[in-house]
């Protein structure tokens, strides 16, 4: 870790500003990790923007963005169009929470900002960004909330108390409560975060679902089924259109009933776009599972996405790899 944290502070020094990005559809744990590592940078004297999404931000990550704007804590967040202003040639992208060109939020920026700084914490992917500066990929690692926490606590620095407590909120989010992608570090980590002042109240409140996503969640529940002994299944059907934090957390709670070793969550993600978000609990990869039809991630937390297919036909995709496994 140590080398990846010189590496980075190095670069940060080196050029005249940066910009972070993240993935499409992003959550706390990547734009939480955005706005920590913005923090960081504006400490080595340097200008720091963070590209905002395009399209319509989780309701965690809303309620995120306003206690930071509550607790009046200013985050250069930049469209994209504002962003092609300010680069330069001697900008500095860093890419968080993916590795992937095609789930960056703008894949555009990947060709004209020469330099790139990749840190992910999915499992490796044949399919990554090309030509950067360094990548550290590492799915030993819980989230990227982690490796930020450790960032941080290795340059001997402070953050604040609301970011702080985005962090941990997105690595509760990660790891599904403690639950999965847990190692003795990420507890260390989340002590860490406790001690630099993260509120466990707005953490929840931050965490909170509304009553109707609750209720309509259990509707899909009700309506999940075996495709083969241990592996669940829950399609949402093609008339809702979700956003992929959805689909994880359908996912994660399809994993909690008995004898769900792999848990799938099929939905809509737009009018012409299909999500898979796949849970494990160890035995068997979901990392695995998703690359065989596109996708990727981790051992128990992966997921892929598809343009101009059918829920029926990414399930068809699901059912024949899980048979042939």
């Amino acid at each position: 870790m140590d080398y990846l944290f010189d590496k980075l502070t190095e670069n940060i020094k080196s050029h005249s500003n940066v910009i972070i990005m993240t993935h499409k559809h992003p959550d706390l744990d990547g734009m939480g990790s955005a706005v920590a590592l913005s923090k960081i940078v504006k400490s080595f004297k340097k200008e720091c923007y963070i590209v905002f999404p395009d399209k319509q931000v989780n309701v965690s990550l809303k309620k995120g963005l306003q206690a930071l704007e509550t607790n009046k804590i200013t985050i250069n967040f930049k469209s994209y169009k504002e962003i092609l202003t300010l680069i330069n040639d001697n900008s500095l992208l860093i890419v968080l929470d993916t590795q992937k060109p095609s789930l960056v939020e703008k894949s555009e920026l990947l060709n004209k900002i020469q330099d790139i700084f990749v840190i992910d914490h999915h499992t490796n992917s044949s399919n990554h960004i090309d030509e950067t500066i360094f990548e550290y990929i590492n799915s030993n690692k819980s989230s990227i909330a982690e490796i930020i926490a450790e960032y941080v606590k290795y340059l001997n620095k402070t953050i604040d108390p609301i970011i702080a407590t985005l962090l941990a909120a997105g690595m509760e989010i990660d790891t599904n409560s403690y639950s999965l992608k847990t190692t003795e570090n990420t507890f260390k980590m989340a002590g860490f975060l406790t001690r630099l002042g993260a509120d466990p109240v707005l953490k929840q409140e931050i965490l909170k679902e509304s009553k109707d996503d609750v209720i309509r969640r259990h509707n899909y529940i009700k309506d999940s089924y075996f495709i083969k002994e241990g592996y669940l299944l829950c399609d949402m059907g093609d008339k809702d259109i979700n956003d992929p934090v959805d689909l994880a957390i359908l996912a994660d709670e399809l994993l909690r009933f008995d004898k769900v070793e792999v848990s799938f969550a099929v939905g809509k993600l737009g009018p012409h776009e299909v999500g898979v978000s796949t849970r494990s609990m160890g035995k068997i990869s979901a990392a695995v599972i998703m690359s065989a039809i596109g996708g990727g991630g981790h051992v128990t937390d992966a997921a892929a996405q598809f343009k101009n297919k059918t829920n029926a036909e990414v399930i068809e995709m699901i059912k024949s790899t899980v048979m042939e496994g």
